[in-house]
């Protein structure tokens, strides 16, 4: 097991940025995500797509799927904390 990094890398910045900018292209008719529900909006979501990575890795041999969602699931935690604020752990 890789060590827990203490800052993102260059890479997944990229990945979870590039993912926040197709999000943004997504068509608003129908999407739960394109109208603002608030924190709760986005907790649901999160729930949904943390389901499907969970659906993905038990549905396919190895780890690429799932973290193909995992990815989206970080972007949208992102989002909600960009759109809803961030507070800071205490001491760091």
């Amino acid at each position: 097991m890789k060590a827990i990094p203490l800052e993102m890398s260059p890479a997944v910045i990229d990945a979870i940025n590039g993912e926040l900018q197709y999000q943004a292209t997504l068509p608003d008719q129908g999407r739960a995500d394109s109208t603002d529900y608030g924190v709760e909006g986005q907790l649901v979501t999160l729930t949904v797509y943390t389901r499907r990575a969970q659906e993905a890795w038990t549905d396919n041999a190895g780890s690429e799927q799932a973290l193909d969602v995992l990815r989206k699931v970080a972007a949208i935690a992102i989002r909600a904390l960009e759109q809803y604020g961030c507070p800071r752990r205490e001491g760091f």
